[in-house]
């Protein structure tokens, strides 16, 4: 077995090339003569002209043979890239996700149930999102936003509004999960802790460790009691690796937000060993490495299926190997 490869703003992370030769078998520089065509794509760098010769040269590779396996193909880039597309196909599956609504104009939002998160569906870490909590601020808020989609729609963009779920934790802070999986597995997570609505790794501060390991340890069980959940999320949007973002409500079900085919797991030409990622900010790199001994026995998926990037890419391509090799004729 060899693979190919083509890359779109991505680049190989921490041991991943490593992992992927392992798993894989050697790179294979003619197409033909492959049996993977892994499609490494960084979603927000693709145009339409680099989309469409992406799918040309993913059916060409196909049409090779039937034995011939596509990972990630940017054939459904739209369920990778707008969140309105994968919403609609976890509605059909049955995957949980929040209530989402296209809106065309501010008449749209007449009568729309408060609060709600208004944003592009394209858009990444917040960006040009603004949780809608009262009435007054819906004019503010929408003439933001379709100044934002006015300038820097990209494929298949839209404005939305969607539901706001509360994910606030006994402590008050506010919480997302980062879920990896890969093949027919989940292979890792980790709880991310903020002070606001925005729940992401940045946002850690020492007042935050209590909080942090306790909703790691409850996420362990999670990425148990509902890797079929996670797992059917990513392949109904067409996609064999992934990292998926999730959010708990007050009830302990789960929404998935969203996947990202080329999540960041670290870059080795700005980043930083030991961990990669995270690798800012440093009260939560420094808390990590002082109290490893403590730390890794509280939560160890976390230790040894994340900040282990080595590990990690292991068990990510052998379960893609696992899943190719399952379906292959």
């Amino acid at each position: 077995m060899s693979f190919c490869y083509y890359e779109v703003g991505s680049y190989w992370r921490p041991f991943e090339l490593e992992a992927a030769k392992k798993h894989l078998g050697p790179i294979e520089q003619d197409f033909s003569k492959s049996d993977i065509l892994l499609c490494r794509t960084n979603t927000e760098t693709v145009t339409p002209a680099v989309l469409k010769r992406c799918v040309e040269t993913e059916r060409t590779f196909k049409n090779q043979s039937t034995k011939k396996a596509v990972i990630n193909p940017s054939e459904n880039y739209r369920f990778a890239n707008n969140k309105d597309a994968c919403f609609s196909v976890w509605k059909a599956n049955n995957i949980p996700h929040p209530e989402c609504k296209i809106i065309k104009s501010r008449k749209d939002l007449d009568g729309v149930e408060l609060p709600y998160l208004l944003r592009l569906n394209d858009g990444v870490t917040g960006e040009d999102t603004y949780l809608v909590e009262d009435s007054k601020d819906i004019d503010s808020c929408y003439e933001k936003v379709e100044k934002a989609f006015m300038t820097k729609a990209r494929i298949d963009t839209k404005m939305i509004c969607v539901k706001f779920i509360d994910t606030s934790t006994v402590d008050g802070y506010n919480l997302s999960y980062r879920i990896i999986a890969a093949g027919n597995k989940v292979i890792c997570g980790y709880a991310r802790i903020s002070d606001d609505w925005l729940a992401i790794t940045k946002q850690f501060t020492d007042d935050k460790k209590e909080a942090f390991v306790r909703e790691n340890k409850k996420l362990e069980d999670i990425l148990k009691t509902h890797e079929n959940t996670i797992v059917s999320a990513m392949k109904t949007a067409g996609h064999h690796h992934v990292g998926l973002d999730v959010i708990p409500d007050q009830e302990g079900n789960i929404y998935i937000l969203e996947i990202q085919p080329f999540y960041f797991c670290g870059n080795t030409n700005r980043t930083t060993a030991p961990y990669w990622n995270p690798y800012k900010p440093p009260e939560l790199v420094n808390w990590l490495v002082s109290e490893e001994e403590y730390l890794k026995k509280q939560i160890p998926t976390y230790y040894e299926r994340w900040l282990n990037k080595e590990q990690h890419f292991d068990a990510c391509y052998r379960a893609i190997k696992e899943d190719v090799l399952s379906v292959r004729p």
